[in-house]
Order: structure tokens, then C-alpha cells, then sequence
């Protein structure tokens, strides 16, 4: 098992698909943000990072959501943030970690992936960052992005089903293979 989650299968296709989703990712993250703050921001662009951990394992997702960040710094003017740039690492390989399965629990796995990545990556690494980045002390920041942790939980937990269905359906018609 161990051997099947840090020894990722890599092939054209395969480079091709995670790309398809890191451009997804990057044109949610970048260019379509729900909500747009120095401090908090809620994009969609979790939904490819979710379905690149489920669909190719704990290191394609953790290197996926690191380029798009890091996609991020160099086509919009932006300056590089370490310890988000690290969450979304961690974020990716949870992702995959938690989500690359057969047979997923649609609850269980949902919750445990939402929880685990808005505390660890969000509220965690990601706050840190900007507590550093900005300057600000960590409580307040962390306090003041708490209504954000809650809109990722419930919007991970919500749009799971339909990603297992997703890649049920991606599988069934060919176009994915891992």
C-alpha cells in the first residue's frame, strides 16, 4: 500500500490530465473568486485539486495544487507566500491521501477530507502565512477567517457526491485511467 501511494503511476496522459486540472484550478483560484479579501478568499478551485487527489493519488494532487500556486505567482503579479504555498501541498496530498479509493464512504470520507484539510492547510499553515506575511497577530487573523473555514467545510462536504460520481462516470466511459 505504501509503495502504491508514493510511487505514482506518470505517463503523457496522465501529465496531460493533471494539467487539464490545474488550469481549472488556477482560472477558479485566480480569475473567479467567490469572495476576494487581503485575508480570506473562497474560490472553487478546490473542486480539481479534489478530484486530482481522487483520481491520481496523494503525490499528483500534492504536486498539482503546488504548480497552480505557484502558476499564480508568475501570471498575476502576486507575491510568494511559503507557508500557503506549503498548505496547498499539504491540502493536495490529503486530498489524495484521504480520497484515492475504490470505495469511498460518501460521508465519512467527505468530513474527515474537509476537517483535515481546513485545519491543518486553512486554518494552520495558510493563516500562518499571512499572520507572517501581513504582519498580524495569529488568534485574530485565525479568528477573523473562521466564517471562510466554515463555507469550505459545508462546500467540500456538499459537492463530494457528485466528484465520486464524476469519476465513477470518467472511469466507466475510458477517458480516465489510472
Amino acid at each position: 500500500m505504501f509503495k502504491k501511494i508514493f510511487s505514482p503511476k506518470i505517463s503523457v496522459r496522465i501529465i496531460s490530465q493533471v494539467a487539464m486540472l490545474i488550469a481549472v484550478a488556477f482560472i477558479l483560484e485566480r480569475m473567479l473568486p467567490i469572495v476576494n479579501l487581503p485575508t480570506m478568499r473562497i474560490t472553487l478551485s478546490f473542486i480539481p485539486m479534489m478530484m486530482c487527489g481522487m483520481l491520481f493519488g496523494p503525490v499528483w494532487g500534492a504536486v498539482a495544487y503546488g504548480l497552480s500556486d505557484v502558476l499564480g505567482w508568475f501570471i498575476m503579479p502576486l507575491t510568494p507566500n511559503y507557508f500557503i504555498l506549503a498548505a496547498r501541498i499539504v491540502n493536495g496530498f490529503l486530498f489524495g491521501l484521504i480520497l484515492h479509493r475504490e470505495n469511498l464512504s460518501i460521508w465519512s470520507h467527505s468530513v474527515i477530507s474537509a476537517v483535515l484539510t481546513q485545519v491543518i492547510c486553512a486554518m494552520g499553515l495558510t493563516t500562518l502565512g499571512l499572520s507572517i506575511f501581513y504582519g498580524q497577530p495569529y488568534v485574530p487573523l485565525l479568528v477573523s477567517r473562521l466564517p471562510q473555514f466554515g463555507v469550505y467545510i459545508i462546500l467540500q462536504i456538499a459537492i463530494f457526491p457528485y466528484l465520486v460520481n464524476l469519476r465513477d462516470a470518467l472511469r466507466k466511459s475510458g477517458l480516465i485511467r489510472e
